[in-house]
């Protein structure tokens, strides 16, 4: 076996596959009443709502503080937009 052989080859990016996103400033409250200041990743044409309610079971959030979250949407009790 030769070293070439042990060397990972990452596949080429699939261009179906990347999506762009726009960052939305929305308030979640939790259903513990926890409250997170931050961004939700929408679509270019995509509404708050329209993510919220869509078949994923999960939403990555970027808290104010620059925190990455993964949010589970069943836990969301309320969520308001927030000016940028």
């Amino acid at each position: 076996m030769t070293v070439e052989a042990l060397i990972p080859v990452t596949p080429p990016l699939v261009k179906s596959r990347l999506r762009t996103k726009r960052k939305a400033a929305v308030e979640l409250v939790l259903e513990d009443g926890t409250s997170l200041a931050g961004h939700m990743f929408v679509g270019p044409d995509e509404r708050v709502l329209e993510c919220l309610n869509d078949a994923r079971p999960f939403i990555p959030f970027l808290q104010s503080d620059g925190t990455m979250l993964i949010v589970a949407k069943l836990k969301i009790a309320a969520c308001r937009p927030l000016e940028d």
